[in-house]
Formats: structure tokens, sequence, C-alpha cells
């Protein structure tokens, strides 16, 4: 009756049972195996450490790079804005339309009463923001604060939408000086909280 042989699991070679050595991690038919299989699997769960490590670091890192973050955070707001504005003007039973020019659009976007740019702590206010269409007035009128012979202007605009009282706290509060600077953990941190609320919105559609 022939001798019932296993397969090392370092070299893959078959030897009779009674010749190997089993351990926890496999049978193996020499010293010389035994050794090159755990320094092999040793090299292997350090490279997987050290992936790991990179993997972290890098995330680490891109949360440490405010400008990093606030580039992804504010996609995000602006969308989230944009869905808000959505859902007032249809709970009200209304057309959604530009506050600067007073047009509907297919081409939307979160406009800044005061942009990033002079009034940075306002970026993610939403008493600063409303729909706006993207093209003309966000883009081509760079805001378009003031109007034009074709339209009101986002000042204007908060008028007929909100009255004149209303407005006019809202030009208060975003002309008021104000200081504001993130950590990239802080805006890491809103991003998650936009994204559940933009979930909350989009329920059911």
């Amino acid at each position: 009756m022939a001798t019932a042989t296993l397969k090392c699991t370092n070299c893959k070679d078959r030897f009779p049972r009674d010749q190997m050595t089993p351990l926890p991690a496999g049978n193996f038919h020499s010293q010389d195996c035994i050794i090159e299989y755990a320094i092999r699997e040793g090299g292997k769960k350090i490279k997987t450490k050290e992936k790991k490590d990179h993997v972290l670091r890098k995330k680490v890192f891109q949360i440490n790079d405010v400008r990093h973050q606030h580039k992804l955070t504010q996609a995000v707001f602006n969308k989230l804005r944009r869905l808000q504005e959505f859902k007032w003007f249809s709970d009200r039973g209304l057309e959604p339309y530009c506050i600067s020019c007073g047009k509907t659009s297919t081409d939307w976007c979160c406009g800044h009463f005061k942009t990033v740019g002079s009034q940075g702590s306002l970026r993610y206010d939403e008493m600063n923001t409303y729909l706006q269409c993207n093209r003309y007035c966000n883009m081509g009128l760079s805001g378009n604060i003031g109007g034009n012979k074709n339209s009101a202007g986002y000042l204007k605009g908060l008028e007929l939408r909100f009255g004149k009282e209303k407005a006019n706290k809202i030009i208060k509060y975003c002309e008021s000086d104000k200081v504001k600077k993130w950590t990239g953990q802080e805006l890491f941190d809103m991003r998650k909280q936009f994204n559940l609320e933009i979930k909350q919105l989009t329920k059911g559609e």
C-alpha cells in the first residue's frame, strides 16, 4: 500500500506524511521550508502594514489640507443649498426663479451674495446664498448684484422675495465684518453633515 503524501506549504512538493512537520500555518517537510515561508509571509505582512500606514498618512494629510477640504466641502454645500432652495419654492407652490434676474432656468447654481473672496466667512452660510441662474447672472455678471436694464439684481431680488424689512436684515448681516477660519477636520465634519441633509432631501426621489 502506497504511503500517503502531503504537499509542503512552502515549496509545494509532495513528501511522505511521516516526514512532514505539521504547524498551524501548514505542513512543511524541512526546517529550511519553515524558515523561508516565515520570512516570505512576514514580508507580506510588513508590506500590507506599510500600505495601510501610507493610506492613513495620506488621509490625515488631506484632512489637514484646508484648501483641499474647502474645495470638497464647497461643492457639497452648493448642492445642498440648491436642493434647499428647490424645496423652499416647492413648499410654496412656486416655480424656482433666479434671485437676481427673476427668470426660471435649467442652469442653476448656489449664488453667493458676498463672494468667497470678499467675505469668506459666509461661504457656507444659508443667509448669504440663494438660487441663481449660473450662466447669465452668476458667471456672466459676477453675481449680478446691482442689476441692469434687463434685471433687478441680487439686492432688489432679496427685497422682492422676502420683503424690504427681511431683505435689509439679510444685507446688513452679510455686510457686517466677520472673521472665520476653519480647520480641515471641521470642514470634513461639516461635509458629512451636509451630505446627511442632502440624503434627507433626496429621499424618495
